[in-house]
């Protein structure tokens, strides 16, 4: 008898935990987490999903005399020692048994575990997820059991824990090959993006972007297509420098080869998906929007977790937010997409959240609410009016903060 597949989580999900473990990498290395990455990841976790995926304890588990043990313990809150749940745990977990189920795997997941308290016996789940390919540290994780379907969405969640570790992992170990030639990677970048806007009948466009360092990872683009009078595409490899640039080039040369034939939308981005899930050395994830209009106005769209673009309307402003996962994530995710009728007058602005996620000296972020209300009277705007109208307001909102991270504007307007 076959089981159904989990469900899968939110695309909210996992941008809030990929926000979570690029913070605690972040803080790593600039020096400012209290103790190991591990531990610091664990307490995260159960602070900010601990309810929600009904984590009762975590701990940062590491090989000693032929068993792995806890190094030390969160408790989940309002379910007594965490320790006391390890040691309930640690028949699972002898080195022997935990590196044969973890070599090359993203996670495992031990179903039944029994936890004896003065109340009676409790069962539980324990979730096992590599810290680094080496097993040296493993975070575990003690969750009520999966079983049931709230359960089975609890365990696509810890899935997306687990692959979302694993691409970390994978980043903190290449960083030291990534640095270099940084000229000629941006001499590369400034060659994929169009050296001035591009012309449809019926449309205006305007573009920025404009790189945090020397290269950086944000993308835009514009297609001409065989089927349709034209596609265009807005992403963001996460991270910055010389590996979200590779990681921009693989994705342009994806989406020319996808572009030349008449594929459906879904099936375009579920192929970029694999061929991006596929790199191995410059792996890594990316949010991506990629629209398509014909010659009626018709924009059709695919949205991989990227922050959605904003389409302004005579009535008011909307969110051009369906579709699915980040590129890179699940080499197996699929792709719904999306329809607007384009009208005249209606301008589309597709960003990066280097615009959102500005901050100023006072530790306010601008944020997508300031930009919707300052895009809500441009309905009709000329799209170079609208991207200085961005700056204008950036500019003023943050003051002498710098900015720190790579950001892209795509404004389209339907005369």
């Amino acid at each position: 008898m076959s089981t159904a597949a989990p469900p899968q989580p939110p695309p909210r999900f996992e941008r809030r935990f990929f926000d979570l473990i690029e913070a605690v990498s972040r803080a790593e290395r600039e020096g400012r987490t209290a103790g190991t990455f591990s531990r610091a990841l664990a307490e995260r976790i159960v602070a900010e999903f601990g309810a929600r995926l009904r984590i009762i304890a975590a701990a940062d588990l590491r090989p000693s005399g032929g068993r792995y043990q806890p190094a030390f313990t969160v408790d989940g809150g309002g379910a007594g020692d965490g320790g006391e749940w390890w040691a309930s745990a640690n028949g699972a977990l002898t080195a022997r048994t935990l590196q044969r189920r973890l070599a090359g795997q993203l996670w495992w997941i031990r179903r039944g575990v029994r936890h004896d308290t003065s109340g009676g016996a409790q069962w539980f789940d324990l979730i096992l997820i590599p810290i680094g390919r080496d097993l040296s540290h493993v975070l575990g994780l003690v969750t009520a059991s999966l079983a049931g379907e709230e359960g089975r969405e609890r365990e696509s969640e810890f899935e997306v824990m687990g692959r979302l570790i694993r691409l970390f992992v994978d980043r903190h170990h290449q960083r030291a090959r990534l640095q270099e030639i940084f000229t000629l990677a941006r001499q590369q970048q400034l060659s994929l993006l169009p050296p001035s806007p591009p012309a449809f009948p019926g449309y205006r466009i305007a573009a920025l972007s404009t790189p945090a360092e020397e290269v950086g990872g944000d993308y835009y683009q514009t297609f001409a297509l065989p089927y349709s009078l034209f596609g265009f595409a807005i992403a963001d490899a996460k991270g910055k420098g010389f590996e979200a640039a590779m990681q921009v080039t693989g994705l342009h040369a994806a989406l020319r080869v996808v572009n030349e034939s008449p594929f459906k939308l879904g099936h375009k981005m579920s192929l970029v998906n694999r061929a991006m899930a596929q790199q191995t050395e410059f792996r890594n994830l990316i949010s991506i929007f990629f629209g398509e209009i014909d010659s009626q106005g018709r924009l059709i769209y695919v949205n991989g977790s990227h922050p959605p673009p904003l389409l302004v309307r005579a009535h008011g402003v909307e969110e051009l937010n369906a579709g699915g996962r980040f590129l890179g994530l699940d080499p197996a995710a699929e792709y719904r997409f999306g329809i607007a009728e384009l009208r005249t007058g209606d301008v589309i602005a597709a960003y990066t959240d280097g615009w959102t996620e500005l901050f100023n000296d006072r530790g306010e972020e601008f944020g997508a609410h300031r930009l919707r209300d300052l895009l809500r009277p441009m309905h009709g705007a000329d799209p170079e009016a609208v991207v200085a109208a961005i700056q204008a307001a950036a500019d003023a909102f943050r003051g002498d903060a710098p900015f720190t991270d790579d950001r892209t504007l795509f404004i389209l307007r339907k005369d």
